[in-house]
């Protein structure tokens, strides 16, 4: 977690996803601390909550480098229809932005992108972000970071929204009092290896993430061998294995595409360049030893 916030671990699109049970303010930011170091322009387009009470306690040393784009006042776009809105083509609108800040590396983070998903559809959702973090010339897009409220949407519409993003991070509540925060974090290296983890952390008042634990998934060894000594067979209704008087009888039954003992016999005796045709008619073959053309005069 930590190297995913700080950028030692690099990562295009980040989607951290929350729920009712545990926001995702803390996370998203730590984000916001983090890139305000690392790029000269923090781009923070607000749909969710008021812009001002998202940005308490940063720095003021990093909130110089954070301009806000505010689409929570008139989210409708019913007051003023130059303002952001939900119906405000990010891109577009982004491009004429980053002419200002030509050649600047920037980040944009979207909080959140849940309007976006109840007032436009996924696909155009997922090809907004897309095309922010892949088609802006004009500017150097270093990360992209969105959050989602989970429980907001179904599994099929968080699962379109997982699949363009390179880092996903799940947002549950501790159930170890010494943390205040669990993620479940998959991670798409640039190299194409993917990278699970359950991870414990804490976040201090300046949004630094402190006392990163992993979460070690283990199996012990006598549970495994207790899996592998239970019969299958042990409690079902009908017989499964045979005893020995009917696997002598099983032995002893001749199978059709078993030689006979005449074949068998002529097939070992035989001489080199000897060779018979054995026919061994069916009982259903009808057979008339009478000439069926005896009584045509030929």
């Amino acid at each position: 977690m930590d190297d995913i916030v700080s950028g030692r671990e690099k990562s295009e699109i980040v989607l951290i996803e929350d729920n009712i049970a545990q926001s995702g303010g803390p996370v998203l930011k730590s984000f916001l601390k983090s890139l305000s170091e690392r790029v000269d322009k923090i781009h923070y387009f607000v749909f969710d909550p008021y812009p001002q009470k998202t940005l308490e306690n940063i720095p003021s040393g990093c909130l110089n480098r954070i301009e806000i784009h505010d689409g929570f006042r008139d989210i409708g776009g019913w007051l003023d229809s130059s303002s952001i809105s939900v119906n405000t083509d990010l891109v577009k609108y982004f491009d004429n932005l980053s002419g200002r800040h030509a050649k600047q590396v920037v980040a944009i983070v979207i909080n959140s992108v849940s309007p976006l998903l109840l007032h436009r559809t996924v696909p155009y959702t997922c090809q907004t972000i897309s095309r922010l973090a892949r088609q802006i010339d004009t500017a150097d897009v270093e990360q992209i970071v969105c959050l989602v409220h989970q429980d907001l949407h179904d599994n099929h519409e968080v699962a379109q929204l997982e699949h363009m993003c390179s880092t996903i991070i799940r947002i549950e509540p501790s159930a170890h009092p010494q943390f205040n925060f669990c993620t479940g974090i998959l991670h798409k290296r640039v190299s194409g290896k993917i990278v699970r983890r359950l991870e414990h952390f804490n976040i201090r008042e300046n949004y630094e993430v402190y006392d990163v634990t992993e979460v070690k998934m283990s199996c012990s060894k006598s549970s495994i061998k207790e899996e592998s000594s239970i019969d299958p067979t042990a409690n079902l209704t009908f017989n499964l294995s045979l005893t020995d008087e009917e696997k002598a009888a099983r032995s002893q039954v001749k199978l059709p595409y078993m030689h006979d003992e005449n074949r068998q016999d002529a097939t070992l005796s035989k001489s080199v360049g000897e060779g018979k045709i054995f026919y061994q008619p069916d009982e259903a073959d009808d057979f008339d030893d009478d000439d069926p053309d005896d009584d045509l005069d030929i």
